[in-house]
């Protein structure tokens, strides 16, 4: 009878293992950790289609959505004050027009920085957005580091000639290293000049238009792969020959701006390595933003 038992008790415990098997098996696979890195997500001017554009509430948002990288367009005030903003004007994203009446067409190197603290930069974008002002570099990196943000700065220069101001700012805060900043810029010169002022490691990224881009491909992707480290294309342009050819040369690919999902899905699927997007939290959800690494 004992060994009758001990063999009925056997027979149900090789019985409940088989049956649990598959499902055992389904758990472990799930938490195998990918093979398979995302496509590296930038946030466009910050997360700035929720907020207003180089803000530090776009900032912000664009941290809390888990963006890889937080880009911050530089250029230079008047007096030389690093700040965060896009156009070579004032007039799309502030009230200039109404406080400086008379200073048309108010490019932003006319201005001093005290005089530009005076705009609102956020009132254009939503009224809840009401007082916000332009920031400076120094202030974006303060607010990063008090708020422990951990999503790389992703740096472009608007105008060649502040390559020495933002890499001493960079310097003095500890972000220049490789985790912590990547350059862009339109400009050859401002990448060139940056190559020596830099720590090896910290990538260089070459923006190209839509009219470069549908130039002479072959002959441009040899010319920037001489001082820089990716090719930054506009979604119109980038094609998977484009693609293939920029891996070729050892050329990172960037695509700007990316914001709807069917474009997400089918560049993730072509292999760029990052998508510049006005919402940074769209790509996470698009699940061909996975694929095999590029040797």
């Amino acid at each position: 009878m004992y060994m009758r038992r001990i063999t009925v008790f056997r027979f149900y415990l090789c019985t409940l293992f088989l049956l649990s098997l598959p499902i055992v098996l389904a758990a472990a696979a799930a938490w195998q950790p990918s093979s398979q890195p995302k496509t590296a997500v930038i946030a466009h001017r910050g997360a700035s289609g929720y907020a207003p554009e180089h803000t530090l509430s776009s900032y912000r948002l664009a941290a809390r959505m888990q963006a890889d990288y937080i880009e911050v367009d530089v250029r230079a005030a008047k007096d030389g004050k690093l700040v965060a903003l896009h156009d070579a004007t004032l007039a799309r994203t502030t009230n200039a027009e109404t406080v400086y009446p008379r200073r048309a067409p108010w490019r932003v190197n006319d201005f001093s920085f005290a005089e530009l603290r005076r705009l609102d930069a956020g009132s254009w974008f939503h009224p809840r957005f009401a007082g916000e002002r332009i920031p400076t570099l120094d202030e974006v990196i303060q607010m990063l580091k008090a708020e422990r943000v951990e999503a790389p700065l992703y740096i472009e220069t608007k105008q060649p000639g502040i390559e020495e101001a933002v890499v001493h700012l960079l310097k003095k805060h500890g972000f220049l290293q490789q985790r912590r900043v990547m350059f862009q810029s339109f400009h050859p010169e401002s990448l060139q000049a940056l190559r020596p002022l830099i720590p090896h490691g910290i990538r260089l990224i070459q923006l190209v238009d839509e009219k470069e881009a549908h130039s002479g491909r072959d002959e441009l992707l040899q010319q920037i792969a001489v001082y820089a480290d990716g090719i930054g294309l506009p979604l119109s342009a980038v094609t998977e020959e484009w693609v293939r050819a920029a891996h070729g040369r050892g050329l990172i690919v960037h695509v700007y701006t990316v914001n709807e999902p069917h474009d997400l899905a089918r560049l993730c699927a072509m292999g760029v390595d990052g998508l510049f997007t006005d919402y940074p939290d769209r790509p996470g959800r698009i699940a061909a933003c996975r694929r095999l690494p590029r040797h």
